[in-house]
């Protein structure tokens, strides 16, 4: 897999570049990397994309929650084009825009063409847009590529839309604009072991902190263990039937007895089954998780019943 720092990379040949942090590399993103591997294999040109780890706002002390761990990010946007560039944003922050284009694109990267949004800014205070790009294309040597942004029901595409649609439980909106299953990645750590007292042992997640986690609630779910994809619920919440618990996020997978632990577990969310909810007692909780249970798994086979085969509509967006 093709990814390097800054530093570490000064390709021999000249390239193709799209650049942004491209958070959720979702069917906006995916627009321009593609119309960059596109437009370098008409050229015989390297395929680039100069992406941020973080939103460069998360530099400047107004942090935003990412859709994507920043390794998942390199890795999805690898499957795309040759060769990612990871930098990170103090490196290039304080560079004017000129000076960016002409150190980084031009001496370094031997930029033939970029491919941008409509909207893009670059440099210093963002000062740099698509007329400076043009200018400094005609005086060394690059074109520049404009792609429209993707829209749904006349609505952009973005990261932020993405983020709101998440927060709000609105999950098949946020699937639609990403153009895969919203994901979660957690290592599975110790819990108290309620859900095993009460007959459904789930696998208590620890995330990326930086991550967004989506709106309180249950979702019928599928988990990739190993090399395995297997069906189940994920639980998000503030567990308020328990007298002083924890938030917690786990899930449980149907059929397994395997022992989790100190595994990394990938959760696709394919469908909000309903918000986070207080119990008047544990044989009420014990009944809705039975219920759960069953609407998740009428939802599961419904899905699987469209696809090729179990999973095959999320794997194939991965």
């Amino acid at each position: 897999m093709n990814i390097s720092t800054l530093r570490g990379f000064h390709p021999q040949q000249r390239t193709a570049l799209t650049l942004g942090t491209f958070d959720g590399v979702h069917r906006g993103h995916r627009a321009l990397l593609e119309r960059t591997v596109s437009w370098a294999r008409e050229h015989g040109v390297l395929s680039v994309a100069f992406v941020f780890t973080q939103p460069p706002s998360n530099s400047l002390g107004i942090p935003k929650p990412l859709l994507l761990p920043v390794r998942k990010k390199l890795e999805k946007i690898a499957q795309i084009v040759e060769h990612v560039l990871a930098v990170e944003f103090p490196e290039v922050g304080e560079m004017a825009a000129e000076e960016f284009v002409r150190k980084i694109l031009v001496e370094q990267l031997h930029i033939a063409h970029i491919v941008i949004g409509p909207d893009a800014r670059f440099g210093k205070n963002r000062q740099g847009n698509r007329a400076l790009l043009e200018e400094l294309g005609a005086r060394f040597g690059f074109s520049v590529e404009v792609v429209p942004p993707v829209t749904i029901n006349q609505k952009i595409i973005s990261s932020t839309a993405i983020r709101e649609s998440l927060l709000a439980g609105r999950l098949e909106e946020a699937h639609e604009m990403l153009g895969y299953a919203p994901t979660l990645w957690g290592t599975v750590v110790h819990g108290d072991g309620r859900g095993r007292q009460l007959g459904y042992p789930t696998a208590n997640l620890a995330l990326d902190l930086n991550v967004l986690v989506p709106a309180p609630g249950v979702y019928a779910v599928r988990v990739l263990v190993k090399d395995s994809w297997r069906d189940g619920v994920l639980y998000i919440g503030s567990r308020a039937t328990f007298a002083h618990a924890s938030p917690s996020i786990e899930v449980h997978i149907f059929e397994t007895t395997e022992d989790l632990y100190g595994l990394e577990l990938e959760v696709a969310l394919l469908h909000r089954l309903r918000g986070d909810q207080r119990f008047d007692s544990l044989d009420a909780l014990r009944e809705q998780i039975e219920r759960d249970i069953d609407a998740a798994r009428e939802v599961l086979h419904s899905l699987t019943s469209q696809a090729s085969s179990p999973g095959a509509a999320y794997r194939t967006q991965r």
